[in-house]
Order: C-alpha cells, then sequence, then structure tokens
C-alpha cells in the first residue's frame, strides 16, 4: 500500500500541498462553486409540548424556520404552513402563520370526534415546495390514550421482512474486500432483528451475519468474480427464507469511512488488480460537503492498490457531510455520508431553587445559554413543561431541534428512533449511527445535476405576505383587460383596489388577512360595465405523501403504553368525580313531571351534571332572564354583568351560539324554551344554555289560527332559504322578500323602498325606522351579502338580477344576535350565486363573488393559572399533562432568561425542555427534571 500526498484546495485547507496543474486543480474549484450556487436550503422544525395527546387536548408548537450551512433563522419568507393528517392521509387541519425572523407559534384543538391513532404533523414554505414534500417536516404524534395502545396490540401479518443490502460506497467490486450494511424492516414499518448466512452460488457460507440495532447490522464480504451470493435468513418462529445480494461489478472503485474516532474520519480508495492495471496513475478527486459547503477537497494518483486520507472532524459542523469519490473524467464513482458529532452545540443550563416541589407550588426557572466557546448566546427559545409520570416518554422516539435539523431532515425514509444516538453519545450510539448512515439514503445533493448544472426548477417562490389571484371574462369566455377590481374585508377593514392585466388576470399581494376572513370581490370593465365573471384561483397545496408503515407507533416502550392507559383510566375516572363532586346539593324536594336532562354534547352525554331552571316559576315571577338567574339557580353568583358558577366564570350560550350574558336580556321568560346550568370540568368552564322557543322548534304563539274555510286556494311551497346566511336560519326574519319580487328597478335601494316595512332609505342606505330618536338613530342598518357584512352604502352595489332573497332584521330579538356588527338591524341578502353551495365563481355575470379567504391562524395563548390569586378556583382540580408551555422566551445580552409558573394537581416527575437557536445559527436543547409530591 502507498499513501499518497493530498492535493488541497488553499480554501478548505492550511497545510503545505504538492504542486499540480491548473487543470488538475480547477475542477475542484469549479465543482465546490457550482455546489455553492445551489439554490438555498430551507428547513422547519416544531418543538412540540408533549408527544401523546387526549381527547379534547391541545398541540402547541413552535416553528423554527433556518436556512443555509449555519442553521441561522430564515428571513427568505414570512409565511409557515401547517397541517395535522390523520392515518388515512387526509388534512384535519390546515392553519396559515405569519413568519417573523424565522420562527412563529400555534396550536391545533383536537376535537373528541377524532378517532384514536396515529397522526402525524407536516409544516413547510412555499419555498420548500421546491425540493418536494419529502422535504418537509414531519413528526408522529399520539392521539386517544387507551383506545390508541390498545391498537397497537394488534399483532401485524406475518409476512416477510423487507431485506435490503447497502454495500459501502454504493458498490460490491471483485476482489476488493467491502463492508456490506443490512436493514430489515416488518410490515409495520419498523426495523426487526434477525441473523443468516452468506452463501455462494456453490452453498459455501463466506459470512455469518445478525443486526444490532433496530434491524441493522454489518459484515465484510469479498466477492469472487464469476460468483454471486445470498443471504439465508432465520426468524425466531418462523421459517427461513433467501435474499439476493447486490451483484458485484468486474471491475470499479470502493470508497470506504472509518469514523470511529474521536478527531479524526479515515478514507479509504480501493480498486482490484483489473482496474489498477488498466487505469495505473490516473487523477481521482475526492471532496466533501455539509449542507451545500465543501469543507474539505483532495486529488490523488492511482499509484497502489489502496490509497488512504486522513481527514480532521473539527473542519467540519455537526451534521451529515457526504463524501464523494470521481473519476479523472469527473464522473461521480462512490458516494459515502459520515455523521460529524462535534461539541457545537449551545450550552443550555436550567436551575430551579428546588429539586422537589409540592402541589399549586410556584416554580421559578432560571435559563442561561452560551455558545460552545462560553460566550453569552442571544436567542429564541420555546419550553414545555409536562407530568412525564402521566405522559410517558420515550426519549429515544423524540423528534428534537437536534436530531431533526441535524440528522433526519438530510435522509430519506422514516428514521426510528432518532433521538437513540443523542441521548448519552458513547462507542457503541456512534457505531449504530455509523450503520444508519450506511442504510439510509442521502437526499439534498445530487453530484451529477450539480456538475451538469441541471439546476432545481424554481417554481415556487418565498411567500412575504399571503395574496389573492384571479381572473376577469366575459360571459363567452374572453379576458377583461384593465378591468377594475375591489377586494373588501369588512371585518379588518381593508379595501384594496387593482386592475387586470392585458390577459385579464389580477393578483392582490401583501395582504394580511385572519383565516376565518370572507371577502367581497366587486368587478367592472374599463367603462364601468358589470357584465363580467370574476374567477379566484384556488390555493394549490402540496402532494401528502402516503406513510409507509402500519398505524402502529414505533418506539412505544412498555412504561409509555402503561402511562397512555393511565392517562386515559385518569381522564374517564375524573369525568365521573366532577359529575358528583361539581353536583348542585339541593334540599329534599318532591319533583312532578320534570323532565330528566337529555344527554348531548354540553354536559358530555351525561358525565357531568347539570341544573335545570323551572321555566313555569321563571316565567310567572320574573320579567327580566338575568335578574331571575341568580335567584333559580343555586351555586350561581353574579355582579355588573359578571357571572360565576361554583367560583368560575361563567361562558354564555343562546340557540347554540356563544354570546354575552347581557344578551339573555334580549328574551322575554315567555320566549324561552330551557336554561340550563352546565357544571365545569377539569378544562372546560361552566355553560350557561339558553334555548328559545323559536330556535327548539317549540313556538306556536305565532301559529295558532282562527278556524278559516279555504275555498280553491293553492297553497305555495315555501321558499328554500336553506343557502341564506342568517344567523337564526334561513326565513327567521322579521321579513323576507324573494328575488322575483324586485327585479326591473334601477337601482336596489328604489326596488325596495315602499316594500320593506319599517325601512328608509337615504341615497341609496337603509335606515331602521324603529332606531330613530335613539342615540344609534343616524346609523344605517348593515348590508349581509352571502354571510359578508357592509356597510349599509354598498347595497346599490348590488344588481337585483343577481338576488335569490332578502331577509329584513328589525326588530330587537332578530338583530340581538349579531351585537355590535348590526346595532340597528340588518337586511340579509343571499345572491343567486350564494344559493348555489358549490360555487366557486361569479357564474351569473354580474361582477361581484363573495369568497372565504384561508388568511393567518391567530394562535391561542395557553392558559396557566395563577394559584396565588384569590380570584383563581381552588376546588376545580387541576389535572392538565401539559403544565407550562411558553413558545416566546428570548436570552438577552448575558444569555440569560427565566420564566415563572404553578405546579398544578398532578404529582409526579415534571419533564422541562428547552430548545432553540441563538443569532449565530447554533441549535441548544435541554431537558431537566424534578419531583412534585
Amino acid at each position: 500500500m502507498k499513501l499518497l500526498s493530498l492535493l488541497c484546495l488553499s480554501l478548505f485547507l492550511t497545510i503545505n500541498c504538492p504542486a499540480y496543474s491548473q487543470t488538475d486543480t480547477s475542477f475542484l474549484s469549479r465543482a465546490a462553486g457550482m455546489l455553492e450556487k445551489q439554490p438555498a436550503t430551507e428547513k422547519v422544525y416544531l418543538q412540540l409540548d408533549k408527544p401523546s395527546y387526549a381527547f379534547d387536548d391541545t398541540i402547541w408548537y413552535k416553528a423554527y424556520t433556518v436556512i443555509g450551512q449555519h442553521h441561522q433563522l430564515s428571513g427568505l419568507g414570512s409565511v409557515l404552513h401547517t397541517e395535522l393528517i390523520d392515518a388515512h392521509d387526509s388534512v384535519i387541519i390546515r392553519q396559515t402563520l405569519p413568519l417573523l425572523s424565522g420562527v412563529t407559534w400555534g396550536n391545533f384543538a383536537l376535537s373528541r370526534k377524532l378517532k384514536p391513532g396515529n397522526y402525524r404533523i407536516r409544516a413547510y414554505t412555499n419555498w420548500m415546495r421546491n425540493a418536494g414534500p419529502e422535504y418537509f417536516f414531519n413528526v408522529r404524534v399520539q392521539v386517544g390514550g387507551l383506545q390508541f395502545s390498545l391498537a397497537q396490540a394488534k399483532q401485524a401479518i406475518a409476512l416477510n421482512p423487507d431485506v435490503q443490502f447497502f454495500p459501502e460506497g454504493g458498490q460490491l467490486v471483485d476482489g476488493v474486500r467491502s463492508r456490506v450494511a443490512i436493514k430489515v424492516v416488518n410490515s409495520n414499518g419498523l426495523g426487526e432483528d434477525i441473523k443468516g448466512t452468506i452463501e455462494d452460488n456453490q452453498g459455501n457460507i463466506v459470512a455469518d451475519f445478525a443486526t444490532q440495532h433496530l434491524g441493522m447490522g454489518i459484515f465484510a464480504l469479498i466477492p469472487q468474480s464469476g460468483k454471486t451470493y445470498k443471504a439465508k435468513i432465520s426468524r425466531s418462529g418462523e421459517s427461513d427464507f433467501t435474499v439476493d445480494l447486490p451483484k458485484a461489478l468486474e471491475e470499479g472503485y470502493t470508497l470506504a469511512l472509518n469514523n470511529s474516532g474521536p478527531d479524526s474520519i479515515y478514507i479509504k480508495v480501493a480498486v482490484n488488480e483489473k482496474v489498477f492495471n488498466e487505469q495505473k496513475n490516473n487523477i481521482f478527486y475526492i471532496m466533501a460537503q455539509s449542507s451545500g459547503k465543501v469543507y474539505y477537497a483532495s486529488q490523488g494518483k492511482l499509484e497502489g492498490l489502496v490509497y488512504t486520507a486522513k481527514v480532521d472532524k473539527g473542519r467540519f459542523p455537526s451534521g451529515i457531510a457526504q463524501f464523494t469519490l470521481f473519476s479523472q473524467s469527473r464522473e461521480p464513482l462512490a458516494e459515502r455520508i459520515a455523521y460529524i458529532q462535534n461539541n457545537d452545540t449551545l450550552k443550555l443550563r436550567i436551575a430551579a431553587t428546588s429539586a422537589t416541589y409540592g402541589t399549586r407550588q410556584p416554580v421559578k426557572i432560571e435559563l442561561n445559554a452560551k455558545e460552545n466557546t462560553n460566550i453569552p448566546a442571544t436567542g429564541s427559545f420555546s419550553v414545555a413543561v409536562i407530568n412525564e409520570s402521566r405522559v410517558g416518554i420515550d426519549e429515544g422516539s423524540e423528534s428534537t431541534i437536534l436530531n431533526n435539523l441535524l440528522l433526519t431532515s438530510d435522509l430519506q425514509g422514516y428514521i426510528e428512533k432518532p433521538n437513540y444516538y443523542f441521548i448519552n453519545p458513547n462507542d457503541q450510539t456512534r457505531a449504530d449511527l455509523d450503520i444508519l448512515m450506511l442504510t439510509q439514503g442521502y437526499r439534498r445533493f445530487d453530484w451529477r445535476k450539480v456538475l451538469n448544472n441541471t439546476n432545481q426548477t424554481i417554481a415556487y417562490q418565498p411567500e412575504r405576505s399571503l395574496e389573492l389571484s384571479g381572473a376577469l371574462k366575459t360571459p363567452s369566455g374572453k379576458p377583461v383587460p384593465d378591468g377594475k377590481i375591489t377586494l373588501v374585508a369588512t371585518r379588518e377593514n381593508v379595501i384594496r383596489d387593482t386592475v387586470t392585466d392585458i390577459n385579464g388576470n389580477f393578483k392582490f399581494t401583501g395582504l394580511y388577512l385572519s383565516d376565518t376572513a370572507k371577502l367581497v370581490l366587486r368587478a367592472r370593465k374599463a367603462h364601468n360595465g358589470s357584465n363580467v365573471a370574476i374567477y379566484v384561483k384556488q390555493q394549490d397545496y402540496p402532494a401528502i405523501l402516503k406513510e409507509k408503515t402500519a398505524d402502529a407507533m414505533p418506539g412505544l416502550s412498555p412504561q409509555t403504553v402503561a402511562a397512555m392507559q393511565k392517562d386515559y383510566e385518569d381522564y374517564q375516572k375524573q369525568k365521573r368525580i366532577d359529575s358528583l363532586k361539581n353536583g348542585i346539593n339541593l334540599k329534599e324536594v318532591t319533583i312532578k313531571s320534570r323532565p330528566i336532562s337529555k344527554p348531548d354534547a354540553y354536559n358530555d352525554y351525561g358525565a357531568v351534571s347539570e341544573y335545570d331552571v323551572d321555566m313555569k316559576r321563571l316565567g310567572k315571577e320574573f320579567f327580566n332572564i338575568e335578574e331571575a338567574l341568580t335567584l333559580s339557580i343555586p351555586g350561581l353568583a353574579g355582579f355588573d354583568h359578571h357571572y360565576k358558577f361554583e367560583g368560575r366564570p361563567i361562558k354564555v350560550i343562546i340557540d347554540g351560539l356563544e354570546r354575552n350574558i347581557d344578551d339573555v336580556n334580549f328574551f322575554l321568560p315567555k320566549e324561552v324554551e330551557s336554561i340550563r346550568m352546565i357544571a365545569a370540568t377539569g378544562s372546560t368552564s361552566p355553560e350557561l344554555i339558553l334555548t328559545t322557543k323559536r330556535y327548539a322548534g317549540t313556538d306556536t304563539a305565532s301559529t295558532v289560527l282562527k278556524q278559516v274555510n279555504i275555498v280553491g286556494k293553492k297553497i305555495n311551497k315555501a321558499p328554500d332559504l336553506s343557502s341564506s346566511s342568517n344567523l337564526h336560519g334561513g326565513g327567521n326574519a322579521d321579513q323576507v322578500i324573494m328575488g322575483d319580487k324586485i327585479e326591473g328597478c334601477i337601482t336596489l335601494s328604489d326596488c325596495l323602498n315602499g316594500k320593506v316595512f319599517g325601512v328608509t332609505f337615504r341615497n341609496g342606505t337603509p335606515y331602521n325606522i324603529r332606531a330613530q330618536g335613539r342615540l344609534s338613530g343616524n346609523t344605517p342598518m348593515v348590508v349581509i351579502i352571502d354571510g359578508i357584512i357592509l356597510d349599509g352604502s354598498h347595497l346599490n352595489d348590488m344588481n337585483a338580477s343577481d338576488i335569490y332573497s332578502i331577509e329584513v332584521l328589525r326588530s330587537g330579538a332578530y338583530i340581538a344576535i349579531y351585537g355590535s356588527d348590526a346595532p340597528t338591524g340588518a337586511l340579509i341578502i343571499t345572491t343567486k350565486r350564494g344559493a348555489d353551495k358549490n360555487y366557486v365563481t361569479s357564474e351569473t355575470p354580474s361582477g361581484l363573488i363573495t369568497y372565504p379567504f384561508k388568511g393567518f391562524y391567530k394562535a391561542r395563548t395557553f392558559y396557566s393559572p395563577k394559584y396565588n390569586n384569590p380570584k383563581t378556583d381552588e376546588q376545580t382540580p387541576d389535572l392538565r399533562n401539559t403544565i407550562y408551555w411558553n413558545p416566546n422566551i428570548i436570552t438577552g445580552n448575558d444569555g440569560k432568561a427565566s420564566f415563572e409558573y404553578f405546579n398544578n394537581d398532578t404529582k409526579g416527575i415534571y419533564r422541562i425542555v428547552v430548545e432553540g437557536i441563538d443569532d449565530n445559527g447554533n441549535l441548544g436543547r435541554q431537558v431537566y427534571k424534578y419531583r412534585v409530591e
């Protein structure tokens, strides 16, 4: 063996190198330059508050978006998309969030209607779509407690596992000793341990092997010319089976790495006799890059069968390094990836005043962040505190900011137990990690495409804000150039104008609207004609890649399954306790013909106690409902319109909609069907449920008629108002006017003048006559077009021929539900397009369309009770498993920050996890635990 000296680019090495011709070194320089010109790589990581969730729980998350070789927080775009996806690869929740300096945070509220099972969260930016969905952030979460763990216990179909062999460097070569990695994946998509032998085509055993970690292992093999090889595999309790090994090449190069040393990587390039005799003294090149930057480059000459080199690990950042061997003709011959595990992450220190606390006791945590050089680090961090005794944690399976951004985001396929390699690094974990590098494909850069200048197609640009685009067309489908488009978002008080281009296309950019925004788009031709159709381009979302693993969640230790089962049992038990504990103790009474409360969603189908008001007594003794509440419902107390039941603030729901307590006075006792007081549970507020007779369908006062004789009179069928946006339900209004009654007018207000009772029109704007003389008398009625609330002055923007129906709301009983949005009344207009629930454009060319816009999600604030506050309820048990969540912790110039919270009523081991990034892109994670007794 002859060791060759290295030719090194001065950019990468500082040692003295022998001189080579300019032609030789130009390839290394050109290749490094072309690699750095590749589009910037953007990644997203989400820290979650915990790994598993119960029904009605909330997933809290913070997103870190990074870019480039140093993982600095990205300023490329300002929009992030997150999705909650079920086991059938369907999106359950989709959110769009604004990014500020690369970070944002949000939450997914889990409905109790979700099925227990394996869910995943996906996150991406528009720029990341250029690389494809496989590059998005993906993490699995468990939802469902006991049912889920039982579902996991189902046995998979007994099929032979998938067995693959991976020669180091990519290929076997006759006569050259190579290491071969093996990966075994069962029908659940998880690693399975096996053992076996390697036999040649003559039946001779040439090697034994056994997997050593999660179905992965390694063995050595020297292929012989003219022979083929297969593996004979044994499984415990199953029949043996065979798998063919890759066929060896008659000639070629092999590339091997030895990454077991603490400071250096050893490179070995080997050839067989045939190649050496044919290519003696040929030049070859070795380049190593990480995150798109070349950190090592060398040139060698084929002067022997084996070439070796030593590379200092310190020149690389932590993460995956890709080593590639190139031929004299600059063709990639072999490739090997290695994980560099340097000590270059943030040093985070978490300090508490005690190792043991009591329940509901205050806790103050000091955070100190330093770079690996002990310089204070200023950065953005997030913290989650959970009771791991109740949640159950499998540390090896956790997705963390370190194992995601440095490892799994650069590898193909699913990585089982990624945190195993990071918890307590030692010789064994490093050896297992090196086998992982042999069995998982690297997916970031393809040197052939880089050298051939086959640049990645940039179809998706960074999103700096939200936008809405579309086209204007004539009734015959021709584009309308120079058309005028007006966008109105009433809730956000936004009005924007633009003009279509020569092809009739328009685009609104710079939109910052909420995720519940409804827009009105109004269009006119250049000469103000409205005979145009508006076509809105629907938001396109990336494809959802099907999961290759079964429903079983990997990495569930027996302790985790037991914790999940106990958590679900505690949840059910507490619901029963709450049902008894929060009940109302009454004196002994005799109940005659009193209906039993019907189990429904409000009382958790009988699991939560409630008190039903005696409506007959209320109707006889009281005129004002609010006054009657505290005298009719034991445990309810109120002052100055603020009410509490059993010490906790109540939520008021009237006819299915959340309202203010003042709104109950809009109804007379005789109009009310029922009033129910639902007790609180550990996570929900007490609820006062008021149902009117009109809503319940029992209001017969207005339908009792005197006996009449109808002769030859045809009964008209009631119009279909099911598409109305009326919050009371279509047709529940002071007056309904159908569209066929108002045709043939120049302006809509002319059509309605004299037809609408109790409404007058001033310059086309409607006013409620009943409101005259009151403070609100000069306030016009609003116009609600297909659910969009507009000022009354927009009434004449509508064409009468486009209207399906108009519902007039004038009286207090009807307008109360709209509150301040319609203080003096409303005209609810359902257009002929709005009556068609499947419309996507203004099918009738009228130049007007309403559009539900998917805007920015407004994240909820995590509720953290303060038990030293006398207003905090002391009676209701606090059994939350997420004790504290704060996504916005910033360390100062001294690298320090602090946060405070209270423990809850659960005992066990509390676990604090802090993750984040400093201004220089250094990553950090720290776990701290204490006991609550």
